[in-house]
């Protein structure tokens, strides 16, 4: 379990993206799906990463993820945040409705889901807390916001990781 403190500090970490991060980061569509997908993994200094994963619905484009997932070099994985955009069903922040606290309800806007010690502390999805935003209004704008709020910078001595079947290497 990661306590508040480990998230907020994993959160504020420098994550240093390749130069063609931009690129790895365009959903591809997959077979017979209505939706893309594509990550990226950002190596940390002591052997573990962080990884994006960025999720795009093709029937309805405001339906997408953006995904932060910190993967310790025990092999578990931990979702830190996710920028959502809007999407049908609804939301409700489980831990607050069970267990006291102001009951948030919300359907169809854009929300960010945020990693707690609570939520992990009774078996609920780590990343359930979430919060209607107005700090996006598309997949683009997501994007930018979700680079700008992890600290995520732009390598200046140019690495880029291009993976041994990175097709976008090969075209």
């Amino acid at each position: 379990m990661l306590t508040d403190s480990e998230i907020a500090a994993l959160l504020l970490e420098p994550k240093t993206l390749p130069n063609n991060w931009k690129g790895r980061l365009k959903p591809r569509q997959k077979e017979q799906a209505q939706h893309g997908e594509r990550s990226l993994d950002i190596p940390r200094p002591d052997g573990g990463k962080f990884r994006i994963i960025v999720r795009q619905n093709y029937l309805n484009v405001f339906d997408f993820s953006m995904i932060l997932v910190f993967c310790a070099k025990d092999g578990k994985e931990y979702r830190l945040r996710r920028f959502n955009g809007r999407h049908p069903s609804g939301h409700t922040n489980r831990y607050e409705k069970k267990f006291g606290g102001q009951p948030v309800y919300f359907r169809n806007v854009f929300h960010i889901h945020t990693a707690t010690e609570r939520y992990q502390s009774v078996n609920l999805e780590i990343d359930g807390f979430a919060e209607p935003t107005a700090s996006y209004v598309d997949l683009k704008s997501a994007q930018e916001a979700f680079i700008a709020e992890h600290n995520f910078v732009e390598d200046a001595v140019g690495y880029s990781d291009p993976g041994l079947f990175d097709a976008e290497t090969l075209e």
